[in-house]
């Protein structure tokens, strides 16, 4: 027995050690990402929490490695991974990045989708012609390319507002008709507003949807194969979904 004790503790000192030793990932996240994709710190100078943080923890536990999570100044986000200072970058797409010929691209994780809002009591919104004769509340220097036709044909109005939060009170005080909201950012606000969100309603039309996928350097170790393995094994195994339900609509 004192044997199978000391073996026990042995193999426990063993596994400690080899986890002590697994390789880092590196994993950086922009300082400008907005909740839920990057939750910092009051200082701003640690990421506590979000999405990205949480996808980061997945892959490196599939990959077997020890996640270490590195802000980064906007500026500095694409030549931080082409140069290996990080290894992978995630929720991203390479219609966003200028030197994404230069680097790898995982397989799809999340599409990322804009949908219409509006207060409830309005017929349920299924196609963009649906929206002609509407004050449609949008964000500033983001681009609708599939409205576009009705605002340059005057089919309906177009309102620009500066911040997430304004279009909300655009439509409390009736100012606009709808507004396009991204799912991910409207489903975090509504948890933490579920008074004022039960009085708005998210309509079945997808007005955009983007893949979002991670950024590989060509200078990390991790090999795309690795990385896709593991992205494939998440979406398998329901882990991926599991953490995903915690930032998308439950319709």
């Amino acid at each position: 027995m004192a044997l199978l004790h000391k073996k026990c503790i042995g193999f426990l000192l063993l596994a400690a050690a080899a986890a002590s030793q697994a390789a880092p990932l590196r994993i950086g996240v922009a300082d400008t990402d907005a909740p839920p994709i990057a939750v910092l710190s009051e200082d701003g100078n640690t990421l506590n929490g979000g999405l990205a943080r949480d996808l980061g923890l997945l892959l490196a536990d599939e990959m077997g490695m020890k996640p270490q999570f590195m802000l980064l100044a906007r500026r500095r986000v694409e030549p931080s991974i082409e140069t290996g200072k990080v290894d992978i970058i995630c929720n991203a797409n390479p219609d966003w990045f200028a030197n994404s010929a230069r680097l790898s691209w995982s397989h799809e994780i999340y599409p990322l989708t804009e949908r219409v809002l509006s207060l409830k009591g309005l017929p349920p919104i299924r196609q963009p012609d649906d929206l002609a004769g509407k004050h449609i509340g949008t964000l500033h220097g983001y681009h609708y390319p599939s409205l576009e036709y009705l605002w340059s044909s005057n089919r309906s109005e177009r309102q620009t507002e500066a911040r997430f939060d304004l279009m909300f009170k655009s439509l409390e005080k009736r100012l606009s008709d709808v507004a396009i909201i991204t799912e991910l950012t409207y489903v975090w606000w509504a948890r933490g507003h579920a008074q004022e969100a039960s009085g708005f309603k998210v309509h079945p039309l997808v007005v955009s949807s983007q893949p979002t996928m991670c950024a590989l350097s060509p200078q990390s170790p991790v090999k795309l194969d690795q990385l896709n393995h593991a992205i494939d094994r998440l979406h398998k195994n329901g882990r991926l979904k599991t953490m995903m339900s915690r930032y998308q609509l439950q319709e």
